[in-house]
């Protein structure tokens, strides 16, 4: 039997979708415990959606025979999924609640939805950055910004090291004057 075909398969993808949504539920109860002056029962919250993520990566790399999908594929598919939710299931959505009176969440739906569109965009570049091997080095001088101690270079590409906390070249990116 092929195994995405597979009941467990099936199986496998309800309790990672199940994962991913108790641990956010957990994280906004955090939040909320911690502004209610519940502390411990908001740091609580904050330990278990760590458990339960960690359960969802479980479950992914078992969905994909035993390996995470690597960072390009990641982003592949982020904004496949973005783009869905902006261009079809929040416009859907929006219609409804134009359909049944309910503007205020129509306008939030639409909303959302433009906000979706611009995460498949950033994810699309930054796709393209890695196809192109171009996210620690540019076509043209520019600023980076090591993201662990604030130390800015010119320069086409990002130091392999950071001169000052000798942080890897991963922790550099294009400086933006809006940090």
């Amino acid at each position: 039997m092929d195994f995405k075909n597979s009941r467990t398969y099936q199986n496998l993808q309800v309790a990672f979708d199940g994962e991913l949504m108790s641990g956010t539920r957990y994280q906004i109860n955090g939040i909320r415990a911690k502004q209610e002056g519940y502390i411990q029962i908001g740091n609580v919250f904050e330990i278990i959606s760590g458990f339960e993520r960690e359960h969802a990566t479980i479950w992914l790399r078992l969905l994909n025979e035993g390996t995470l999908p690597n960072t390009l594929e990641n982003l592949i598919q982020a904004s496949a999924a973005e783009d869905a939710k902006g261009n079809g299931t929040y416009r859907a959505f929006a219609e409804v609640a134009r359909e049944e009176g309910y503007n205020e969440i129509a306008a939030l739906f639409d909303g959302v939805a433009n906000i979706e569109l611009n995460h498949d965009v950033i994810f699309q570049n930054f796709a393209e950055d890695i196809q192109n091997n171009q996210v620690f080095c540019k076509n043209t001088e520019m600023l980076w910004i090591c993201i662990n101690c604030g130390n800015i270079m010119g320069g086409l590409c990002a130091p392999a090291i950071c001169p000052i906390c000798g942080f890897p070249q991963g922790y550099y990116q294009v400086y933006d004057t809006t940090l």
